[in-house]
């Protein structure tokens, strides 16, 4: 029996500098539960019963730590001195018997001893932790208000959990912010590690290569926690950080996204070409992260030509991002007569012109099959006689000022649109004729 107390108070097996959550929870009866020995003293006691430590580093004696993985689902242990170790993920069925597993986005069930989770859609936290001496369990998704939360990568600031889980012993606050408490004991439970969610790119549309040019992109991430301070992009065309195309170095600030070519870029992207990137972040201590790897089987996310990207590098698709083959269609049209009449015809004709892989940069005009056409009136009313060809005609049924749009397409399937100025509509003026008095 002394063993398996000491087992329970005493652990050496869990690591916590590898575990991602820390700080102190609270309990009216039982005071501090600590969820990574880094915030105690070696012997995993707090308040310090000692004024100094005699230099021996924390988590010597009591090792314990919580970690949320890449799945939401938590594991680890947490510690109070009365109640001692707090599983994460015990060995055992919860009382709801794994239907809290409803609210969980991955598997957390019975074949992964997984009896926690954390929901980002909703940033609610569900599921069951357990005293591993007593077996007594607490609910972390409890009806207690504010219910369990941690803020998402949305926020400005992720990774913070907040309101209470409840059990036999009274209610669990997360956040001396629950109840104002925070001037008498200031605690609270967060990720600390400096974290990514998702990595994307090139986050440059066709709307915005019509306008801007196609040779763009703007690397953008998200932090699933922890505080950036730096950060640096690295981008080549080979899948290796050594002799990259661009290395923007250190740049101070939380920015998220950097736009190249910009301000802090030099880097322009050549035509059809595949680029891999990587993203390097440091924290609130000026401490690096390993590089993040942009790659959409883990939490890059693919956001613009996609098709071209698996067509031009299928072996690595999934590790790239392709710039455009070239420059976009550049629609134009004019209109006769340029007063327009309700119910008659107004004759629309495009001079379009368009780019290809071989000139890149050198319009074209649209001949034969080289350019798709469509045409639009924001009034439906409106009768087109020839939608999809490069001249059609008009008729307006009423006088509501309106607009024609050309949409050009072409044979790589870049489309771009022209909106005309809004149209003045008029009636036709009666014809007067002149009778002779009689």
């Amino acid at each position: 029996m002394a063993a398996l107390l000491l087992s329970a108070f005493f652990n050496s097996v869990n690591a916590s500098i590898d575990h991602n959550v820390r700080g102190r929870a609270y309990n009216p009866l039982y005071g501090l539960i600590s969820f990574n020995c880094l915030d105690d003293d070696f012997a995993g006691r707090f308040p310090f019963v000692f004024t100094f430590r005699f230099n021996v580093p924390p988590c010597s004696l009591s090792q314990h730590g919580v970690h949320l993985d890449m799945d939401n689902n938590f594991s680890g242990e947490a510690w109070n001195p009365v109640l001692g170790f707090i599983d994460m993920a015990p060995n055992a069925t919860p009382p709801d018997n794994y239907a809290f597993n409803t609210n969980c986005l991955n598997q957390c069930d019975a074949g992964n001893d997984c009896t926690s989770c954390y929901n980002e859609v909703d940033q609610r936290v569900y599921g069951w932790a357990r005293v591993i001496v007593d077996g007594r369990w607490i609910e972390l998704n409890s009806s207690i208000v504010p219910q369990t939360t941690m803020t998402n990568y949305m926020a400005p600031q992720p990774g913070i959990f907040s309101g209470y889980a409840s059990s036999s012993f009274g209610a669990i606050s997360f956040n001396c912010s629950n109840d104002s408490s925070c001037f008498t004991e200031e605690y609270k439970v967060w990720l600390w590690k400096l974290e990514l969610r998702e990595m994307s790119a090139p986050n440059w549309s066709f709307g915005e290569a019509c306008t801007g040019g196609a040779r763009k992109a703007v690397f953008k991430w998200l932090r699933r926690s922890g505080v950036q301070t730096s950060y640096r992009v690295v981008v080549n065309t080979v899948n290796s950080t050594s002799s990259p195309v661009f290395d923007s170095g250190k740049l101070s600030g939380s920015a998220a996204q950097l736009v190249c070519p910009g301000p802090l870029c030099a880097f322009t992207p050549a035509y059809n070409t595949s680029y891999y990137w990587w993203l390097q972040l440091w924290n609130e201590n000026d401490q690096p992260t390993e590089y993040f790897q942009f790659n959409i089987n883990t939490f890059g996310v693919l956001t613009d030509n996609i098709a071209g990207n698996a067509a031009a590098n299928p072996a690595n698709a999934n590790f790239t991002f392709t710039a455009y083959r070239h420059e976009f269609p550049t629609p134009y049209f004019t209109w006769s007569p340029f007063e327009i009449l309700v119910g008659t015809s107004t004759e629309f004709v495009s001079s379009s012109t368009y780019y290809t892989t071989a000139q890149p940069t050198t319009a074209q005009p649209c001949v034969g099959l080289a350019c798709q056409y469509q045409w639009t009136a924001s009034d439906p009313s409106a009768q087109i006689q020839a939608s999809t060809s490069a001249t059609t005609s008009i008729i307006f049924a009423n006088i509501l000022p309106q607009t024609v749009t050309l949409s050009v397409t072409d044979t790589d399937l870049y489309t771009c649109s022209m909106t005309s100025q809004v149209l003045t509509i008029n009636y036709q003026l009666p014809i007067w004729k002149e009778v002779k008095a009689e």
